[in-house]
């Protein structure tokens, strides 16, 4: 039978870069993620913290008082939009105490979203389509990346923007817009690391219970050795080896909160343990990845 008479017909259309293969990747990743009703338990935690945040927010400003007033009100629930400082701003204890939820809801999204794919047999028979390794890995890289944002930036953003609006005029966007790019570059930084991290161990570990014990003693115990080592030596340094108090510091160089010299250089110390670490870690995604054999 000629190819005519089998209904088969050549491809007419434009043909696309494979670089959209990625948006596919991260498409498919989030409706994993969104079709587990036990993943939707953490979501929600993450949002009742965020609603928490926005309730304070609009009852404070409701209310005929003075500006001090009303930041010594949320400075009580929380949050500071005007940071002294010294002080974290609120936006950067907001995605901080976001922590926990990221941190869980990646433990068990590693296994699903990329262990799987070299459990199951699926990844050689992705790189044996047009998608090559690096499409892959750029993918599940944006792919976690829009799970911490969907946890963190949108979220702080959205408080930014609601402060602003029930304020009496737009004076604090104008006045203080260096925030939401202080906001977008904090959130950067946690999706970079937190991807490349996670996208790595569960390349390596790709069972869920692996995955879960060692993402959560790489931030949960290394903060415990990191604090007792720093209060046995008296040299605050030692935090540093937290990957979550780095990225904190790293947040505080875009929202330029300093007030002395040596937390200043202190911030710059976690950036560049940050980039090391990440490099490390890039490297040995890729390398596990090209060797995964290709069925051609």
């Amino acid at each position: 039978m000629g190819v005519d008479l089998a209904r088969y017909h050549a491809w007419e259309g434009r043909l696309q870069s494979p670089w959209m293969a990625t948006l596919a990747i991260v498409r498919v990743a989030l409706l994993q993620i969104f079709r587990r009703r036990s993943y939707w338990v953490v979501l929600v935690l993450g949002m009742l913290n965020f609603l928490s945040f926005w309730a304070a927010i609009y009852l404070v400003t409701q209310f005929d008082i003075p500006p001090r007033v009303q930041e010594r009100l949320l400075e009580a629930f929380g949050f500071s939009a005007y940071a002294a400082p010294g002080q974290d701003s609120g936006y950067i204890k907001f995605m901080q105490r976001q922590s926990i939820v990221v941190m869980m809801l990646l433990a068990f999204s590693g296994s699903l979203l990329v262990g799987a794919d070299f459990r199951g047999g699926a990844l050689p028979f992705y790189l044996s389509r047009r998608i090559d390794r690096r499409h892959y890995i750029v993918g599940k890289l944006l792919a976690i990346s829009a799970v911490v944002t969907l946890l963190t930036t949108g979220p702080a953003l959205l408080l930014f923007l609601e402060y602003g609006m029930f304020t009496s005029s737009a004076s604090y966007w104008l006045e203080h817009w260096n925030v939401a790019l202080a906001v977008l570059a904090y959130g950067l930084v946690l999706c970079v690391v937190l991807s490349i991290l996670l996208v790595t161990l569960s390349a390596y570990l790709q069972r869920a219970a692996p995955i879960a014990i060692t993402w959560s003693s790489l931030f949960v115990l290394l903060r415990e050795m990191g604090s007792q080592f720093a209060r046995a030596t008296n040299n605050q340094y030692w935090r540093l080896i937290d990957p979550w108090r780095d990225m904190r510091e790293v947040g505080r160089l875009f929202f330029g909160q300093f007030d002395d010299i040596e937390r200043w250089r202190f911030a710059w110390y976690a950036l560049a343990i940050l980039s090391a670490l990440c490099a490390v870690a890039l490297v040995a995604l890729v390398r596990r990845v090209r060797a995964v054999d290709i069925a051609t």
